[in-house]
Formats: structure tokens, C-alpha cells, sequence
């Protein structure tokens, strides 16, 4: 519909009409909006998700070369354990979509509340004590 055509409706139309129309305008808007912002957020999430794997795999390689220049059997030892977790978490992150990361996330929210409640407040705390600081 043109602008012309528009505004010979409005003309045309009572105010309550009017003030309808408007806000259906605004509504069908801010939807988009709103539906760009979701897609756009969930495209950056899953790309953060792919860096933070290809980092994961990254650091677990350098974990190991590292090891392997001392002599530390008990360091090396350590070190490929660290590396194999970083290489599972990397394994999990490229394995599953974030709606399946949610769901998991959930269940273990629910399965360990108490835990999750500490977690959340020493957090908090530390966060209220970086962003409380005078500096």
C-alpha cells in the first residue's frame, strides 16, 4: 500500500481507527524486531559456541606439547588428563545444538539445586565485590 493510499485511509478513518491502525503498525514492527534480534542473537551464540570449541581444542594441544618438554611424569600425567577433558567439553559443544545445551543445563539445574544456588551466590558475590570496588 502506498503512503498516498495510507493517507487517505487515515483521512478517511475516524481517530479510534486511526490510533488502530497505528498500533497495528507499531506491533508488526517491533515483531520484526524483535525476530531479527533473536535470529541475530542466536547466530552469535552459536558461533561463540564453535570459537570456544575450536579454543578448547587449541589450548588441550598446547597443554600437551607443553607437558612433553618436562620431566614430570605426574605433570604429564596431569596435563593429558586436563587435555582430554578440554577435548570432551569441545566434543559436547560441537555435538549438541544450544536448545540440547539447554535442556542438559536444565536437568542439572534441577538435579543439583543447592549446588546450582551456591554457585549463583558466590558469583554474585564476586561480582558485587569487582563491581563494588573504589578503585
Amino acid at each position: 500500500m502506498s503512503d498516498n493510499n495510507q493517507s487517505e485511509q487515515n483521512t478517511s478513518a475516524t481517530p479510534a481507527e486511526a490510533v488502530q491502525n497505528a498500533a497495528s503498525q507499531v506491533s508488526a514492527e517491533a515483531a520484526r524486531a524483535i525476530s531479527d534480534t533473536r535470529r541475530t542473537m542466536r547466530e552469535s551464540a552459536v558461533t561463540a559456541k564453535e570459537k570456544a570449541s575450536d579454543s578448547l581444542l587449541s589450548a588441550a594441544d598446547a597443554i600437551r606439547t607443553e607437558s612433553l618438554k618436562h620431566e614430570s611424569e605426574e605433570l604429564q600425567r596431569q596435563a593429558q588428563t586436563l587435555a582430554r577433558g578440554m577435548e570432551k567439553t569441545a566434543l559436547y559443544l560441537d555435538s549438541r545444538t544450544l536448545d540440547q545445551m539447554s535442556e542438559d543445563m536444565t536437568k542439572v539445574v534441577k538435579q543439583n539445586v543447592w549446588q546450582t544456588v551456591g554457585v549463583v551466590f558466590v558469583v554474585g558475590l564476586l561480582l558485587g565485590l569487582l563491581v563494588g570496588r573504589d578503585d
